[in-house]
């Protein structure tokens, strides 16, 4: 097989073969040949290959420095940084990072990492920064200096991701508008020293901008949003989570300006009516994902517009838009057959009248909301378990009137279901979790907080065939130590169990507790009793 493998023409194994592996095929490669007669020539073989990277995985700059001796390079580069790699990053082979076109650094970042990186990639078109799970937000170092070496270096750059970067200023995001005037995506959430300045230099210069994430930048106001309007007249997506000081001006310019928006977000901007929605409903007629969470004086006539103009319609949040009754959503439910998200938190009017229009018309729902929907009941929640089978996300917190009989269809008929939240359903019993367990196993997330009647017949048989499990919340059920010690053997990617106010949990330190891996399970455990196989 390795004979066969060297003797192939270098242009066929460069090019038609490697290219296709990720950097972990490569490693496996590389130490499946450490004995072998035809290592040296497997070596001179990868020398100079152009790997496409893993988009989806971070690698330490070890790894870097492995790629670098075998003069391996990479179109796509997602960089972690701890305290080890300065001294690492500065040892590495610089010229594998000439075809870098797309990079991601995670992590504690300080300015010299990133420009030193930055520097070496001639052809990068994205950039983002961001942190690293396990890492706070105050491990961002970068400053405008790092944005200064963007500015001069990738002046071909179509795509920034800077969210959580504190210390950005609009002297770097202007340098950034004039420089990188192909900008095409530019997210800023978080950055909270942004000012209207930076946007409108960004709307006046980069006019092909498609996609503007600004979601916490505090201090944007009207002018900003209606001067990307009117230059950026081919945007997508627009992102003004918390924004407060938008108003319907900025919204109802964009939509008579951006008629191609597709998603819009709206969370917390908290002087934005009927009027603005209104708007968009009637100019941007090919919305997908429209989010308005928290608007109190939402009312139905808005959200019936949205239905009658934006057929196509896939993702709906309406979370705490009080307002909204039956009408909106059945108008919803048979106009916007497409619809994959429905959000309907403390919607306290909707019935059941509603989510059985919804699983009548939009059978390819995949995730449902209905937290604090006091009015639903079992017989709504069947039809979504029989119409929508492709199902994975289900909230039913404080949902009341639910009982076993909606838990066991949803198991039965939605076999996909990857997250089930039923935090104060407190008529389920053991019979709705088996059933889960018996027919869901890929699910990910089980919220059972408050559900005083789940046991160990019921978490036990979780832990047994829904191994993939990674959030758990048990807080007051009345499980056994017997439940967590499952839980510790065969869920190994657990990231979050609260086993809080579980009463016949043997101790205060299981009882109180909130576990954010399954090691620390273990030794918990392994505390209590030494000699557990665990």
């Amino acid at each position: 097989m390795m004979e066969s493998m060297i003797k192939l023409p270098d242009d066929m194994f460069k090019h038609q073969m490697l290219p296709y592996l990720t950097v972990y095929d490569i490693v496996k490669l590389d130490n499946a040949c450490m004995n072998h007669k035809y290592r040296s020539q497997l070596l001179e073989k990868i020398n100079g290959v152009i790997l496409l990277g893993d988009k989806d995985k971070s690698m330490k700059a070890l790894s870097f420095e492995w790629l670098g001796m075998r003069r391996i390079n990479l179109i796509n580069m997602d960089l972690s940084f701890d305290s080890s790699t300065p001294s690492r990053i500065e040892n590495v082979y610089v010229d594998q990072f000439r075809y870098t076109q797309h990079v991601v650094m995670r992590g504690s970042i300080t300015d010299d990492m990133a420009i030193f990186i930055i520097s070496h990639c001639p052809c990068l078109l994205s950039i983002g920064i961001s942190e690293l799970r396990g890492y706070s937000l105050s491990y961002h170092q970068v400053t405008d200096h790092t944005l200064q070496s963007i500015a001069e270096h990738c002046t071909r750059l179509q795509s920034l991701n800077l969210e959580h970067c504190d210390q950005i200023t609009d002297y770097s995001i202007i340098s950034i508008s004039l420089h990188c005037t192909g900008l095409q995506s530019l997210q800023l959430g978080g950055c909270k020293k942004i000012t209207d300045a930076s946007i409108i230099s960004i709307s006046t210069h980069c006019t092909g901008l498609y996609s503007l994430d600004l979601q916490q930048c505090l201090q944007i106001t009207d002018v900003s949003i209606i001067s990307i309007s009117t230059y950026c007249t081919g945007l997508l997506s627009l992102n003004l989570q918390y924004c407060h000081q938008i108003t319907d001006a900025s919204i109802i310019s964009i939509s008579i300006y951006c008629t191609g928006l597709q998603s819009l977000d709206l969370l917390g901007c908290h002087h934005i009516t009927d009027a603005s929605t209104i708007s968009i409903s009637i100019h941007c007629t090919r919305l997908l994902s429209f989010n308005l969470v928290g608007r109190i004086q939402t009312t139905d006539s808005s959200i019936i517009s949205i239905s009658t103009h934006c057929t196509g319609l896939q993702s709906l949040n309406l979370w705490h838009c009080t307002q909204i009754t039956n009408a909106s959503i059945i108008s919803i439910s048979t106009h916007c057959t497409g619809l994959q998200s429905l959000n309907l938190v403390n919607c306290r009017k909707i019935t059941d009248a509603s989510i059985i229009s919804i699983s009548t018309y939009c059978t390819g729902l995949l995730s449902l909301n209905l937290e604090a929907c006091y009015l639903i009941t079992d017989a709504s929640i069947i039809l979504i378990s029989t119409h929508c089978t492709g199902l994975q996300s289900l909230n039913l917190q404080s949902c009341r009137q639910i009982t076993d009989a909606s838990i066991i269809s949803i198991s039965t008929y939605c076999s996909e279901l990857q997250s089930l939240n039923l935090d104060c359903c407190r008529q389920i019993t053991d019979a709705s979790i088996i059933s889960i367990s018996t027919h869901c196993f890929r699910l990910e997330s089980l919220k059972l907080r408050g559900c005083d009647q789940i046991t160990d017949a019921g978490i036990m048989p979780i832990s047994e065939n829904c191994t993939g499990l990674k959030r758990l919340n048990v807080f007051g059920t009345i499980i056994t130590d017997a439940s967590l010690i499952a839980i510790a053997k065969n869920c190994t990617g657990l990231q979050y169990l609260s086993s809080k106010a579980c009463d016949r949990l043997s101790t205060d330190e299981l009882r109180r507790y909130r576990f954010k891996s399954v090691s620390e399970l273990r030794d918990v455990l392994l505390s209590i009793y030494p000699s557990l196989p665990i």
